[in-house]
């Protein structure tokens, strides 16, 4: 094996090693309220009632079939800042909900969130998967998703978001624990070929 040949096998073990889960965790949203005459942040926008928020090519959107254009917002469901956190009512209309969704479709495994709520309910791609209630850890994992939704309650609160992009987890990506069996094996190889000469 010549050093190009090595050069490129560490390249690809480094890109395949660095699979795993993102963690949305919305360091950006720092001030109390977005929307509804406040300014957006810049990874947020208006699309008709719904207001939208973007990272890590992940989207969440609240839903808020009951407000008028523009009027809907977050970060005052809890006013924790860097939170994903809304209410229901009021400016936002009664019935709002919110998804999570990659951005472009797609499908995605979630691993876990943070929690803060007085009643949410959790489906995913319509099905019911549980409820919400108090504070907590949501640590179910829902594989091979192209929607999580969760209904409101007067007060709800998400954060530390942990998705990753489907079938990661089952194998079709090498993890990072593999990156060391790989070098390893590069370096024997490459012994063994200086001890020949």
């Amino acid at each position: 094996m010549n050093l190009k040949k090595i050069a490129a096998v560490l390249v690809l073990g480094a890109a395949a090693s660095g699979a795993g889960a993102t963690v949305l965790t919305f360091d950006g949203l720092t001030d109390f309220v977005y929307g509804d005459g406040f300014p957006l942040a810049s990874s947020m926008r208006y699309d008709g009632t719904n207001l939208t928020y973007r990272e890590a090519g992940y989207q969440l959107t609240l839903n808020a079939p009951g407000a008028d254009a523009g009027a809907a917002h977050i970060s005052d469901g809890t006013y924790e800042p860097q939170t994903f956190n809304w209410h229901d009512g009021m400016e936002n209309g009664s019935g709002t909900f919110v998804t999570l969704t990659r951005i472009g479709g797609g499908l995605f495994d979630l691993l876990g969130f943070d929690y803060y709520t007085d009643g949410s309910a959790v489906s995913a791609d319509g099905s019911p998967r549980g409820m919400l209630a108090d504070a907590g850890i949501w640590d179910t994992a829902l594989r091979g998703i192209g929607e999580l939704r969760l209904s409101s309650g007067v007060f709800n609160q998400i954060d530390n978001i942990q998705v990753e992009d489907a079938g990661v987890a089952s194998g079709k990506v090498p993890v990072p624990g593999t990156l060391p069996l790989l070098l390893g094996g590069i370096a024997a190889a490459f012994m063994a070929r200086r001890r020949r000469y």
